[in-house]
């Protein structure tokens, strides 16, 4: 036999459900409901997509019962959607790849022949010290590349061509950065060994052995145009094709016990459009720039707060909270004089209330916004339950601009500027019984402005604004920000450099930010 052969990826395994069946491979799956003759007719399909049959082959069959037909017309489409098929050659030739490694192509590679192809041309120069070195090289080796030289150097670094893999291992934590450039992958391995700050002294074996083998896995899918292995985290719950981390995935190995994960890296040299949650960029718990915002062992009643570092967050949600806490904790990497916000609107609508916050108005009466049950309940917690002697003064900038600073002993605590002044007071009142739980000093400034996850039953027909605000104030953001811009006028962006901007950071220049 000559040509192609279409076969059932390895990978793909089949079990029979009460209604049909369910089918998964490396990194999707599917069920099909239409009784257990499904099973029956995956069996009969199976076998012989095992071991290949030439693409023409697989087809119908004309004298087919049309249940028959219908079963196996979906259940090849539904493989073809999943890519569960591949071709492979039905005799590779004089240059086959060994049986382990033509099977791991078929499982994972678009094209085995091509991959293979790419990983024989390809030569790989392993620079590094003993362990790492050493465990690279056989990895290598193993999958069918040559190694054209190995030399001493610091850490590890692997190059075939255009394409390289650095990585670095200390006593206690190895890691291995994305492939890229060599200038590239050398500068984030130099930064990411800087932020692991790894205990000195020599790896464990089998850590060495851990990071040196998957710096080479990396290598092997770049040159053979394979997925990278950060993009295979699969989520068994869902039927969805995993993206992966964003940005440049640097994977975190640490002992006792042995583990390894991979880790979303904000990097200087290699930024990213802006992509992924803030809170998982910027705090994650291995290689963010800022301590991961957590609740902790901080009081979460009657507002949830959270901590990044020593900065402390507010909000009425914990995500609110971790989101506000970790904003707080970017300005210190930030400039001096701007309005950081999770993304343009909020910057922007930190920027403008800040404008317009020492502007003279009108006073606005209590009976405005005493009987909100909302403004009234922050209020009540600066009074009643923090016992503060608190004053609210409540003062109109506009016809839709109101803005509210909460004072006490002579001290301004809190201030808001929103759209409705029930709004403003439950902003301010929230910020300073905030301030107080917390028993942090300074002025606390929380707004509309920011990103609010839609809390559950936020849709349900008996909910109203008491159950889930601040969440769809945001909604009428933008128009309120036209009311700003009339009265202060525009303000300009500032750019944040590659790191807070890769995690879709944005600042407005401001004077006189609040806290």
């Amino acid at each position: 036999m000559s040509g192609n052969l279409l076969r059932l990826r390895p990978i793909v395994h089949a079990t029979p459900t009460a209604t049909g069946l369910h089918v998964r491979g490396w990194r999707s799956s599917f069920s099909l409901d239409g009784g257990k003759g499904l099973w029956t007719i995956w069996e009969r399909l199976a076998g012989p997509l095992a071991e290949g049959v030439p693409p023409a082959q697989l087809a119908v069959p004309e004298n087919a019962p049309p249940a028959v037909a219908r079963a196996l017309e979906l259940l090849i489409g539904q493989l073809h959607e999943h890519d569960m098929l591949v071709e492979v050659p039905a005799h590779w030739g004089g240059h086959a790849p060994p049986e382990d490694i033509a099977n791991w192509l078929a499982a994972v590679a678009p094209s085995p022949v091509e991959a293979w192809q790419r990983l024989r041309s390809a030569a790989v120069a392993v620079t590094g010290d003993g362990p790492l070195a050493a465990h690279a090289r056989r990895a290598l080796v193993a999958a069918g590349v040559e190694v054209s030289s190995v030399r001493p150097g610091a850490g590890l670094l692997l190059t075939a061509d255009t394409h390289a893999v650095a990585a670095g291992c200390a006593a206690d934590v190895g890691f291995v950065v994305a492939p890229g450039a060599v200038a590239d992958v050398a500068a984030d391995a130099a930064a990411v060994a800087r932020r692991l700050a790894g205990a000195a002294g020599a790896p464990p074996e089998v850590l060495a052995a851990l990071v040196a083998s998957a710096a080479s896995h990396r290598l092997v899918c770049a040159l053979g145009g394979l997925p990278d292995p950060s993009t295979e985290v699969v989520d068994m719950w869902s039927d969805v094709p995993p993206t992966g981390p964003p940005h440049q995935a640097v994977l975190v190995a640490r002992v006792d016990p042995l583990h390894a994960e991979y880790h979303p890296w904000l990097s200087e040299v290699r930024p990213r459009e802006p992509g992924g949650p803030v809170l998982d960029l910027l705090g994650d718990r291995e290689l963010g720039p800022v301590p991961a915002p957590l609740p902790g062992a901080l009081p979460q009643l009657p507002v949830k707060l959270a901590a990044s570092g020593d900065v402390v967050g507010f909000g009425a949600t914990e995500h609110a909270s971790r989101l506000d806490a970790l904003l707080r904790a970017a300005r210190a990497l930030a400039p001096d004089g701007v309005a950081l916000g999770a993304d343009r609107v909020h910057a922007l609508g930190l920027a403008l209330r800040t404008a317009v916050r020492p502007l003279e108005g009108t006073p606005v009466a209590e009976d405005e916004w005493a009987a909100d049950p909302t403004a009234r309940r922050w209020w009540k917690a600066v009074t009643l339950r923090f016992a503060l002697p608190a004053e609210v003064e409540v003062t109109r900038l506009g016809p839709r601009v109101v803005r509210a600073v909460v004072r006490a002993d002579g001290e301004e605590l809190s201030w808001a500027v929103e759209a409705e002044p029930a709004d403003a007071v439950a902003f301010a009142a929230m910020a300073a019984a905030g301030r107080a739980q917390a028993g942090v000093a300074g002025t606390v400034v929380l707004c509309g402005a920011a990103p609010f996850a839609e809390p559950d039953g936020a849709a349900a027909p008996w909910t109203n604004r008491d159950w889930h605000w601040p969440y769809g104030l945001r909604d009428g953001e933008e128009a309120f920000q036209e009311d700003l811009r009339a009265l202060a006028g525009d303000v300009e962006p500032v750019p944040l450099g590659p790191v807070l901007e890769a995690a879709g950071l944005v600042a407005f220049a401001v004077s006189g930010a609040g806290r």
